[in-house]
């Protein structure tokens, strides 16, 4: 039997997110896998416990919590380690980490370099790729390297806006005109996302979104688009697209859309030519970032032009994005998993030493008067 480490929550503004999409992957988990759950709470100190399945705890965390325990790493044996009074309780090999963090420290790369220096696979994509995806600018970069339009856009740091911050605000206004749209440049779930529509509040909204983030991405503001979203996944190495599904929001997809109310259940009749448009947009997209795992590709339609825009990369997607795939979630978590491990055999495949001699030349310069370098 395989054992799997569901890894969730993390040092994240979507943490609770995170939480969520674990107690969906968790209550579905293949019976033929022996699971781990592994909590990073909101300090960064990954937990293991008999009852983090159970959504209710996380509301009181201290006080339902049951058989509480710190998990550390063994990189000397590749494993993660269960302590108990700071002492090393028991090892744990793990097949492979089923990712369920959002943001910082779990989706940008941060988590996946971990889980490579430990050779344990992993379900989504590579550390390279989770921080472009992670980082809408350098999304855009690599997109527009493809080909694919994304919005046009400024983006700067804390200290370029300190020192330009009137360049700046020049070029936002002659280049994206107002209404424009606000971003931290590596955020998710819409937070800290605002429209900015006219003159006098662009300096205030820029100030807010730097509370979350050091660097802004101003974009363009399409106010008759319309929001699509479409999953990717590999099945056997092939890239395979999901349903192509309209986003029903307000001007933005807010926060408080996404999570905290009751969606309707409507289905809306997608344009068969424009659903394989975004489909194959949404592969292209993904090869163009090198991911892996399940992604989901969001997309603005201009609807006065036509326009087809990507917006953004979700490396590891709320849910999984299972539900716009057909078939049950345990199919969806199966897949994942193996295709972790088989990507992983495949990169411990390559080869990782090279004979020369580089040292042996080194100690000869240092023995015939090789300078120290000062």
């Amino acid at each position: 039997m395989k054992t799997v480490a569901v890894i969730f929550g993390g040092k994240s503004v979507e943490h609770d997110i995170s939480i969520i999409t674990a107690m969906q992957a968790l209550a579905n988990m293949p019976k033929e896998y022996k699971v781990i759950p592994i909590y990073i709470n909101h300090d960064g100190r990954f937990l293991t416990a008999d009852n983090l399945n159970k959504a209710e705890i996380y509301l009181n965390f201290n006080k339902k919590v049951k058989n509480l325990h710190d998990v550390s790493v063994d990189f000397a044996n590749k494993c993660f380690v269960i302590l108990k009074n700071n002492k090393i309780k028991n090892r744990i090999k793990i097949d492979c980490a089923l990712l369920c963090n959002h943001g910082h420290g779990g989706e940008d790369g941060s988590l996946q370099g971990m889980l490579d220096l430990l050779e344990i696979p992993y379900s989504s994509s590579s550390v390279a790729s989770s921080a472009l995806t992670m980082d809408k600018t350098l999304t855009k970069v690599m997109l527009s390297s493809d080909r694919i339009k994304t919005l046009p856009y400024v983006q700067f740091d804390k200290c370029q806006y300190k020192q330009n911050k009137l360049k700046i605000l020049n070029s936002i206004k002659k280049n994206l005109h107002l209404p424009c749209i606000i971003k931290p440049a590596t955020l998710g779930s819409s937070v800290g996302i605002s429209i900015c529509e006219c003159e006098a509040k662009l300096e205030s909204e820029i100030e807010k979104a730097f509370e979350y983030d050091n660097r802004i991405l101003v974009e363009k503001f399409l106010s008759n688009a319309k929001e699509y979203s479409c999953a990717v996944v590999k099945i056997n190495g092939k890239s395979v697209a999901s349903k192509v599904c309209e986003v029903k929001k307000s001007k933005i997809y807010t926060f408080e859309e996404k999570y905290l109310r009751e969606r309707e259940n409507t289905k809306s009749q997608i344009d068969k030519s424009l659903n394989e448009k975004i489909q194959n947009l949404a592969i292209k997209s993904y090869t163009a970032l090198r991911c892996d795992g399940v992604v989901r590709i969001d997309f603005l339609l201009e609807e006065k032009s036509q326009k087809l825009y990507v917006n953004e990369l979700n490396s590891i997607p709320g849910s999984l994005s299972f539900n716009m795939f057909d078939g049950p979630f345990e199919d969806m978590i199966t897949l994942l998993i193996e295709e972790g491990i088989e990507k992983n055999q495949a990169h411990q495949a390559s080869i990782y030493q090279f004979s020369s001699e580089a040292i042996e030349s080194f100690i000869k310069l240092s023995h015939n008067g090789f300078k120290k370098i000062k």
